[in-house]
């Protein structure tokens, strides 16, 4: 079964979003929905602390992150499970950003679905 998302249109260019669900990670059942950014660029997915703690993420250990400037950070990673287009993605160390911080979802996510963008169309597929 394919799911199309359409790109939003509040990034400049248009950017491709997809509908997930978060649990703690060995649930099957997400208890939380959310509209994140697909970001193939990003090696790790990043989530508000709110988000990942609401969805009963465990904290797993403190860890550096390098930024697109080449500056590292200290981030702290939450064990989650990802349900996206029917599919459940357990074991995703997710990066806790600051409350209200945009998400993103990245390669740790994208690399285990089929995935077509379609730019003219402004669509995202799941297959």
């Amino acid at each position: 079964m394919s799911i199309t998302y359409e790109y939003s249109r509040e990034y400049d260019p248009a950017a491709p979003v997809v509908e997930i669900g978060l649990s703690k990670s060995g649930t099957l059942q997400a208890n939380l929905q959310v509209n994140e950014s697909g970001d193939t660029g990003a090696d790790a997915s990043m989530l508000p602390i709110d988000l990942l703690q609401s969805a009963g993420g465990r904290y797993v250990e403190q860890h550096r992150m390098r930024g697109v400037t080449g500056q590292t950070m200290k981030v702290h990673l939450y064990l989650v499970a990802v349900h996206v287009s029917g599919e459940t993605i357990h074991g995703i160390r997710a990066v806790a950003m600051p409350k209200g911080s945009e998400s993103i979802i990245g390669r740790d996510v994208l690399n285990q679905l089929g995935l077509r963008l379609n730019g003219p169309a402004l669509e995202l597929t799941i297959d």
